[in-house]
């Protein structure tokens, strides 16, 4: 939670910034209950493109996401997903 803190400060914001960010735990009790789910939501992918390019050319943020031996997080998957409208 302080990374995504840290993420949040003004220091990394860029000119594309993302629409909105949502955290989610899984509310039904199980083996699953202490995973969380980071949902990134941007205007469309040039704008989601844009901020992954000042992300990958940021050293602070680099250095603030890369994997430690010993950080309690573990990044289990990325999806890029569009909305679907029957």
């Amino acid at each position: 939670m302080a990374k995504l803190a840290e993420a949040a400060s003004p220091k990394f914001n860029s000119a594309v910034m993302p629409k909105s960010v949502r955290l989610f735990r899984n509310a039904v009790p199980g083996p699953d209950t202490d995973s969380l789910i980071l949902v990134i939501e941007y205007e469309d992918m040039a704008a989601y493109g844009a901020r992954t390019t000042f992300e990958n050319s940021n050293s602070e943020w680099k250095e603030l996401f890369s994997s430690q031996p010993d950080s309690p997080e573990v990044l289990r998957s990325v999806q890029l997903l569009t909305e679907f409208q029957p």
